[in-house]
């Protein structure tokens, strides 16, 4: 008897728990966009991402954190047109692996600005230390006395089909020192052939909910060295498999829920002068400080 009601009692125990753990189960969130227009950070926000890196042949799997963090800052002046200032948010975009890998920390630190709709401008990128202002190509031609050439790098309101005028610049080192109206040279040119939005109709799962319309956009470019500079620099994410130093192209697709930003991205970078070959990156939301919409029923 005593066996038997050990038994019943041992049974009835994992049914508890089980049945326990199954309301435990949270239903994961489902979250539609209620713009088109991106949003306009403000200083502190910031964006929390998982990432995973794979190499050429998928051997090596490294995991890290990206964040993306919007500072105030003071205004940037003109080097060229020293009467020119311009209001601008500090972006600063940090991607650190877990103790075990192998693979390299990197920093970003942008200078942006938004209107009214969205639209990003970038005006300079910098190292901690100094600013690599933007130019068209065809004006870095000695004695670079142009005035410098903010660039929208990504257009707002978004809309499927559309695909964005081609983004290319030249990054100027030495600009505004020690000569103000000058600048030293040109340290590598980005090019962007393609940011396409090519759909709003994949919904993707995060930790924070399911995204059910972001838009999709496919995006390639190239970041091409110029007059060996000893500098060496990280100007966009899709390119962090290798420095300015390098020759590297990139490619994917991103996923982006205006009222916050880019909630998945899945990049191939490859470095065509460096050691690191092709690297296959994937970032995922995880965290964030900016309101989402509200979940849909």
């Amino acid at each position: 008897m005593l066996k038997k009601l050990g038994i019943i009692f041992l049974v009835t125990s994992i049914s508890v728990l089980l049945s326990s753990c199954h309301i435990k189960q949270k239903d994961v969130e489902t979250i539609k966009r209620t713009t088109d227009n991106l949003r306009i950070y403000q200083p502190g926000n910031f964006i929390v991402y998982d990432v995973i890196t794979r190499t050429n042949s998928f051997t090596t799997t490294s995991r890290g954190t990206l964040r993306v963090q919007w500072d105030a800052t003071a205004d940037l002046l003109d080097p060229i047109d020293t009467g020119t200032q311009y209001t601008v948010l500090k972006e600063t975009t940090t991607l650190i692996y877990e103790p075990d890998s192998t693979a390299t920390d990197v920093t970003i630190i942008r200078y942006i600005s938004q209107d009214s709709d969205g639209n990003i401008t970038l005006y300079a990128i910098g190292d901690g230390d100094d600013l690599y202002w933007l130019y068209k190509p065809e004006d870095t031609t000695p004695p670079f006395s142009s005035p410098v050439t903010p660039l929208v790098i990504f257009d707002s309101p978004i809309a499927v089909g559309s695909a964005t005028t081609p983004v290319k610049f030249s990054a100027m080192e030495g600009c505004g020192v020690p000569t103000v109206g000058l600048c030293g040279s040109e340290i590598y040119t980005f090019d962007e052939n393609e940011f396409t939005i090519v759909g709003d109709s994949t919904s993707i799962t995060t930790g924070l909910g399911e995204f059910s319309n972001p838009f999709q956009i496919r995006f390639n470019g190239i970041n091409i060295p110029k007059n060996s500079p000893a500098i060496s620099i990280v100007g966009d994410i899709r390119d962090a498999c290798g420095t300015s130093l390098d020759s590297t192209e990139h490619n994917g697709i991103m996923f982006v829920m205006p009222e916050i930003g880019i909630v998945q991205m899945t990049n191939q970078c490859q470095n065509l002068t460096g050691q690191q070959g092709l690297v296959n990156y994937t970032i995922t939301i995880n965290n964030t400080n900016i309101p989402l919409p509200t979940p849909t029923p």
